[in-house]
């Protein structure tokens, strides 16, 4: 295997593409929108590592997991102090899957976070369960409404009510797997998914 860290505007090209076609294979299969879709969201990513790559120490860097000739993992991540932040990651669903790709680089990307002075590799928002494979650190994150109107008071609510509902539904193993099942199906997909057992 080789890992590959874009260091030129057309290998963050490469990667970003690799990414992109990665999510949304990965999303249609689950029944949910292609976040990364959208013409101006991709953009966005081309210019944030593109334009970090003119920086001494890049703030965003790309890197991905390269077997055979093909990208097979992708991570994107954040720099700060000294934290490396994976923002986001992919894998391709193909016929090497079932040996994580995604496992491979994060070690290579952990190893190279301790060797160059690192003190936290962070998984960013999120609690999934290869994540806490990796990490015995748990960080804790709140979302604080202040309304300050009485619209802004009934949106707080609403919005309150939400989240307390999608954690209730994320927090029970047996809903979780049900509204799982349900969103790929009605997306149109029949088989289940690896996340679903």
């Amino acid at each position: 295997h080789r890992r590959i860290e874009a260091g030129t505007p057309d290998e963050v090209d490469r990667l970003l593409d690799a990414f992109f076609e990665m999510k949304e294979l990965r999303f249609r299969k689950m029944g949910i929108a292609n976040v990364f879709g959208d013409a101006q969201v991709r953009g966005f990513f081309r210019a944030l590592f593109s334009q970090a790559l003119s920086e001494d120490k890049p703030s965003f860097v790309l890197h991905g997991l390269e077997v055979a000739g093909k990208l097979r993992a992708i991570t994107g991540s954040s720099r700060s102090g000294k934290r490396l932040i994976c923002e986001f990651g992919a894998i391709a669903e193909d016929d090497l899957g079932h040996a994580s790709p995604g496992d491979f680089l994060f070690f290579d990307n952990i190893q190279e976070a301790c060797e160059t002075g690192f003190e936290v590799y962070d998984f960013s928002v999120g609690d999934e369960p290869y994540k806490r494979l990796w990490c015995d650190i748990e960080t804790r994150h709140f979302e604080v409404l202040v309304p300050l109107t009485v619209k802004g008071r009934m949106l707080a609510l609403t919005l309150r009510q939400g989240a307390r509902l999608k954690a209730f539904v994320k927090n029970s193993p047996t809903i979780w797997k049900l509204t799982k099942v349900l969103r790929r199906k009605a997306a149109g997909q029949a088989a289940p998914s690896e996340e679903d057992s």
